[in-house]
């Protein structure tokens, strides 16, 4: 599906497309290195606990080469943004620790999180009372990562920035099937989007900046892990406006995503912007809930509306 696509060293990759590892050769070739702990897989990725020279690591090795080429992003976004942000800081992702290959799949080691998730998992009010304490600071966050002046970290990042995004846009909207961007009028946010886009400014981004990428780590800092779809490319208010759109359509958090939308406001966020990338979020909602085995397009379509009266 072009809306999964990937462009890697000439070759085109789709980022979704898992495959099911066999964990015991896996664990009889990360024991030459680690004394492994524990592994398991979910969804895209096999993850462990690994232990090397008595200190604990996260292992994350991708299943796909597709996967593996944001895998590669992730462990590259980590590195950019500990040689741009001090430990001093309230923010923190995780400091790599080693980079491989198994079987050609690419894999990394890193520091591990202790701490609790703001969301434990995407499903509906699984919000931890940490996030509403903490969401200035959040918002925060999504402002640092703007400003980072990170090297480029895959090939999305040679391209110009308003038409990636436009294009990628288009590939969710024709991704859709075609009776339900009809009965939705989603046509409705693609005009939005297509008329607005040029007017944004370009800006780094993490790019799947959700509660359930955040953590409220043991000494009081905000970790943020999972930075797959990180880019120097991106356009402005791509994080807090993903943020806001997995609030109110994944967990179902409607009124809380609407007031984060409104502390965006009251910093003086442009608020015509915001539209356009809130229309593009709400594009790929429909998309995401189209790939599921029973799509239910209520929330899709409330935020979708809410949007339109912005």
């Amino acid at each position: 599906m072009k809306a999964f696509d990937i462009k890697v060293n000439g070759k085109i990759l789709d980022y979704r497309i898992s495959a099911k590892l066999n964990l015991k050769k896996v664990e009889a070739f990360f024991e030459k290195k680690y004394k492994v702990h524990k592994l398991w897989q979910e969804s895209r990725h096999v993850l462990g606990i690994v232990e090397k020279d008595g200190k604990e690591l996260f292992l994350k090795l991708s299943t796909t080469e597709g996967i593996g080429a944001e895998t590669e992003i992730e462990y590259k976004w980590n590195d950019e943004f500990n040689k741009l942000v001090s430990r001093q800081n309230n923010f923190w992702v995780p400091i790599n620790f080693e980079q491989g290959f198994y079987n050609n799949l690419f894999y990394f080691t890193s520091d591990i999180f202790k701490g609790a998730q703001f969301a434990e998992k995407p499903n509906k009010n699984t919000l931890s009372k940490f996030f509403y304490a903490d969401i200035e600071k959040i918002i925060d966050l999504t402002e640092l990562i703007q400003e980072l002046d990170v090297n480029e970290l895959s090939e999305k990042d040679l391209t110009d920035y308003k038409e990636w995004f436009w294009k990628k846009t288009l590939s969710w909207f024709e991704a859709i099937p075609q009776d339900i961007k009809n009965l939705y009028e989603i046509k409705k946010l693609l005009n939005i989007v297509e008329y607005g886009y040029q007017k944004l400014e370009k800006k780094t981004r993490h790019g799947d900046f959700t509660p359930w990428h955040l953590f409220k780590l043991q000494n009081g800092k905000i970790g943020l892990i999972d930075g797959e779809h990180a880019m120097k490319n991106g356009v402005e208010y791509y994080d807090s406006c993903y943020l806001i759109q997995r609030v109110f359509s994944v967990l179902e958090e409607q009124e809380f995503a609407k007031q984060i939308y409104q502390m965006l406001v009251k910093r003086f966020y442009d608020e015509e912007k915001m539209k356009v990338v809130l229309s593009a979020r709400a594009i790929g909602g429909f998309l995401d809930e189209s790939l599921k085995e029973k799509p239910n397009y209520k929330i899709a379509e409330e935020f979708k509306n809410w949007i339109l009266t912005l």
